[in-house]
C-alpha cells in the first residue's frame, strides 16, 4: 500500500474514531442508561419516578430531570467477590433475620437465597406485598406508598404470622438497608449518622483501613439486656436522640435520609464505610424483634439460653425523605425533616423568641460523717437569689433556671425525687418559697430538677422492693465511683410513673411552676417485672404518659431527652454540641440544631467542662443553642468528698464575667434571628457559613490562620454576622 494510501486511511480512521467518541459523549449526556430488567414503573411525584423489581422488593429512585438514579440493591451483583448471605442481602428489599429455637445466631431469610413467594400488588402510588417463607412458616406484609416528600415502608406486627412459633421466630428486620448505597468511593458524597450533633463520613476508598461500623442503639444502651463494664475513666459515645441517617450523592445531587417514625424503640443505626465486611458504603436502621439471652440458672453462674418470650410490640414504620438539586445536602435533609416533623406535631408550643441562658445551681451535696452522713450546702436559695439578683444589675434576664440538689438529700441522696421536701441547710421551703418569688420578679424562670428513675438505696430500702430488672429477673445496678454511695440502682417505669405523679401533684400544691426532667428523658430498655418479660414500648408509653401529664401542669423542660418526647417539652437542656469522634468521620455537622431551630429552646451541655471554652462558643454562635452553666457560690472543693467530686469548677465568682459578656453577645445575635431556622450550613475546611430563614448568615473560622468565604475575610476562631440587604 502507497504511503498516500496509508496517509487516507488512517485520516478515515481518525475520522470514524472521532465520530463514535462524540456520539458516545452525546450519548452520556442526553440519554439514561436502560433500566435492569425487571424494574417497572409503579409510582410518581413531582420530582421523582419510582421503579419497582417485584420478585426481590428493589427499588430504583430516578431523578425526572436530569435521569440521575439511587438504588436500593447492588446493580451488578454478579461482579462481586462476596459470599451467598451478602449477595443476598444487598439484593433484597427487605432482609428479614430468624431465630431457630435458641440458638443465638440469627439466619437469614432474604429474598434471594431463601425460599419465597412475594404477592405483589401494586397501588397506583407504591405497592403492598405479602413476602412467605413457607419452609420457615413466616410471613410478613411490607407497604411502600410514594408522595411529594418521598416514601414511607410499613411493616405491621398484626400482619406477622409465625406459624411455628417453637421452631422458628422473627427475630428482626432490615428496611432497604442499601438504598442509596455507594461502592468503593466511585461517587462523590458522605454518609449521615446520628452520631450527638450529627455526623457525616466520607463516601472515599478508604483502603480497608477501617474494621468496625458504626453501630448505635436508638435511644441509647438497653441496660435491661447489655451487661456493660464501667470505669470512672471511660467515655461512652454519644447517644442517638434522634433516628435519622442518610446517604448523599453530591455529584448527582441526589439525597435520601431515613427517619424511623414507628418502630423506635427497638432500633439500631448502622452505617458501614467501605472496608468494612465488604466494599460497600451503606447505612440503615435495623429493628429487633426477639432476642436470645443466657438465664442464670442458680449461684454456679451456669446459665441456658432463652428466647424473650414475645416479640416487641412495634409496627415498622420508616420515611425515605428524598431531596434534589441544590437541597441535596445534609442541611437540605435537616430542614425537610424538620418540616416534616413540624407537620407532625413532633414539637409543641415552645416559645423560641425570647434570647436567654441556663443556670443550674447546685444546692446540697452529702459528705461521710461520723457513723453516718451529712449535708455539705454548696448553693443555699438566699444565695441562689443573690447571684441572679447581681446578674439582673447587669442586665442578664430572663434566665431559665434549674435548682439541682434542692431536697433533703442533697443531688445523691434524695434519689428518687419523691416528694418536696426543700433541704433545711439551703434554707427550707421558706427559703425555696422566697427564691420563687424573686425569680418571677425579675423574669426569670425557675424549675426544679425532678429524677424518678434513679435509686439509692441506702436513703430508700424500701425502693429496692421496686428496683429495675434486666430481663434475666436480675437487678441492674452500676457503680458511682462516688465517695459516699457507690452503688445506683433505678426504679420500673410503673414506679416511677406512681412517683412522678405524686410529686407533680405536690409541686401544684406548693406553687412550683417548672420542673426540669432528668433520667427517664434519656433511658429506654426492656425489663423484666410482674414475673415477665416487658418490652421497651412498654417503658415508652410509661415515660411520655408521665411527661404529658407533667407538662399540662406546669413548664417542663427535658434533659438530654430522646426525640419522641420533644413535643411535651418546653426546651431541650445538656444536649450535645459535637460528636463522638469516630476515626472515619470527617466533620461533625450541626444537624439536630438545624432541625429543632426555630421549634424549641435548646441548651448546650455545661460550658465549665469545656476543654476549649472558645470553640464552644464559636458552635453555640454556629448552632443558635443557647449556653448552660453549672454554678455554686462555694468553692467547689468542697465536693472532693461527695458524689459530685467530677464537678471541679462550679464557684459563681470564676464564671460571672463570661455569663455576662456570651448573655451580651449571644442575645445580639439572637435579636437579629429572631424565631427564625437554619436554612442551610455549609462548610470549607475550617470556615464555615450558616444561613437562617430570614435572610442573616453567619461566617465563622474554627481554625488558628485567616480565612475567607463568599470573599467575607475571618480572623482565626471569629465570626461575622451578614445581614440581608
Amino acid at each position: 500500500m502507497s504511503e498516500g494510501r496509508k496517509a487516507r486511511w488512517a485520516a478515515l480512521l481518525m475520522a470514524v474514531c472521532c465520530l463514535l467518541w462524540m456520539g458516545l459523549a452525546a450519548g452520556e449526556d442526553s440519554a439514561t442508561d436502560p433500566l435492569p430488567a425487571g424494574y417497572e414503573k409503579i409510582a410518581e411525584n413531582s420530582r421523582f419516578d419510582l421503579y419497582l423489581k417485584q420478585d426481590t422488593l428493589a427499588l430504583i429512585i430516578e431523578n425526572r430531570e436530569t435521569g440521575k438514579r439511587l438504588y436500593s440493591t447492588v446493580r451488578n451483583p454478579e461482579d462481586m467477590k462476596d459470599n451467598a448471605t451478602w449477595k443476598g442481602f444487598y439484593q433484597s428489599g427487605i432482609v428479614m433475620e430468624y431465630l431457630e429455637g435458641v440458638k443465638n445466631i440469627p439466619l437469614q431469610a432474604d429474598l434471594i437465597n431463601t425460599v419465597h413467594q412475594v404477592d405483589c400488588t401494586l397501588t397506583g402510588n407504591g405497592y403492598e406485598a405479602t413476602v412467605s417463607f413457607p419452609e420457615l412458616g413466616i410471613r410478613y406484609r411490607v407497604t411502600l406508598t410514594m408522595d411529594e416528600l418521598g416514601l414511607t415502608v410499613t411493616i405491621p406486627q398484626a400482619d406477622i404470622v409465625e406459624e411455628n412459633t417453637e421452631t422458628y421466630t422473627v427475630a428482626s428486620f432490615y428496611v432497604y438497608p442499601f438504598m442509596g448505597y455507594s461502592y468503593l468511593g466511585e461517587d462523590e458524597g458522605y454518609m449521615i449518622i446520628p452520631d450527638g450533633q450529627g455526623a457525616i463520613i466520607p463516601l472515599r476508598d478508604n483502603e480497608e483501613r477501617y474494621s468496625s461500623p458504626f453501630d448505635r442503639p436508638v435511644y441509647g444502651r438497653n441496660i435491661g439486656v447489655e451487661t456493660s463494664v464501667y470505669s470512672d475513666w471511660s467515655v461512652e459515645a454519644e447517644q442517638v436522640l434522634l433516628p435519622a441517617f442518610g446517604m448523599v450523592h453530591s455529584e448527582d445531587q441526589m439525597a435520601v435520609l431515613g427517619f424511623i417514625e414507628d418502630g423506635d424503640a427497638a432500633a439500631r443505626i448502622m452505617a458501614y464505610p467501605n472496608g468494612v465486611r465488604m466494599q460497600f458504603d451503606w447505612v440503615c436502621a435495623k429493628y429487633l424483634y426477639r432476642l436470645v439471652y443466657s438465664q442464670p440458672t442458680g449461684p454456679n453462674s451456669s446459665t441456658i439460653s432463652m428466647r424473650t418470650e414475645h416479640a416487641r410490640q412495634i409496627d415498622i414504620k420508616q420515611l425515605f425523605l428524598l431531596e434534589t438539586g441544590e437541597k441535596a445536602s445534609y442541611s437540605g435533609l435537616a430542614c425537610a425533616l424538620r418540616q416534616y416533623m413540624t407537620e407532625k406535631g413532633y414539637f409543641g408550643e415552645a416559645d423560641t423568641t425570647t434570647f436567654d441562658i441556663g443556670v443550674d445551681f447546685l444546692g446540697e451535696e452529702t459528705e461521710n460523717y461520723v457513723l453516718g452522713t451529712q449535708s455539705v450546702p454548696m448553693t443555699t436559695f438566699r444565695q441562689a437569689e443573690d447571684i441572679l439578683k447581681d446578674l439582673a444589675d447587669e442586665g442578664v434576664s430572663g434566665i431559665s433556671v434549674t435548682c439541682r440538689g434542692w431536697q433533703q438529700g442533697g443531688l445523691s441522696g434524695a434519689l428518687p425525687t419523691d416528694g418536696y421536701s426543700p433541704a433545711g441547710s439551703l434554707g427550707g421551703k421558706a427559703g425555696l418559697s422566697n427564691l420563687m418569688k424573686t425569680a418571677a420578679a425579675l423574669g426569670d424562670r425557675l424549675s426544679l430538677e425532678a429524677d424518678f428513675l434513679h435509686l439509692n438505696t441506702a436513703t430508700h430500702p424500701l425502693l429496692f422492693y421496686s428496683s429495675f430488672k434486666m430481663i434475666t429477673s436480675q437487678t441492674w445496678s452500676r457503680p458511682t465511683f462516688g465517695k459516699v454511695y457507690d452503688t445506683m440502682y433505678c426504679l420500673t417505669p410503673k414506679k416511677t410513673l406512681e412517683i412522678g405523679r405524686n410529686v407533680g401533684k405536690a409541686f401544684s400544691e406548693h406553687g412550683v411552676s417548672g420542673v426540669t426532667l432528668t433520667g427517664i428523658t434519656s433511658l429506654m430498655s426492656d425489663y423484666y417485672e410482674d414475673n415477665h418479660y416487658q418490652d421497651s414500648t412498654v417503658m415508652m408509653a410509661d415515660y411520655e404518659t408521665l411527661v404529658k401529664e407533667l407538662s399540662d401542669e406546669m413548664e417542663t423542660s427535658l434533659s438530654q431527652a430522646n426525640c419522641y418526647l420533644w413535643r411535651h417539652g418546653a426546651s431541650l437542656r445538656n444536649m450535645p454540641v459535637t460528636g463522638s469522634d469516630y476515626s472515619y468521620v470527617l466533620r461533625d455537622i450541626p444537624f439536630l440544631s438545624m432541625v429543632v431551630s426555630g421549634r424549641i429552646p435548646y441548651y448546650a451541655e455545661y460550658v465549665n467542662f469545656q476543654a476549649n471554652t472558645h470553640k464552644f462558643f464559636l458552635h453555640l454562635v454556629e448552632q443558635g443553642t443557647r449556653p448552660a452553666f453549672l454554678l455554686t457560690a462555694e468553692d467547689p472543693i468542697q465536693l472532693q468528698n461527695t458524689n459530685s467530686n467530677d464537678v471541679y469548677s462550679s464557684r459563681y465568682e470564676l464564671y460571672r464575667e463570661m455569663i455576662v459578656s456570651w448573655y451580651r453577645e449571644l442575645s445580639d445575635l439572637h435579636e437579629q434571628l429572631g424565631k427564625s431556622e437554619i436554612t442551610d450550613h455549609v462548610f470549607d475546611g475550617d470556615l464555615v457559613r450558616v444561613t437562617w430563614s430570614n435572610g442573616t448568615k453567619v461566617y465563622l473560622n474554627f481554625g488558628a490562620a485567616t480565612g475567607t468565604l463568599d470573599g467575607v475575610t475571618l480572623a482565626g476562631g471569629a465570626y461575622k454576622v451578614v445581614m440581608e440587604p
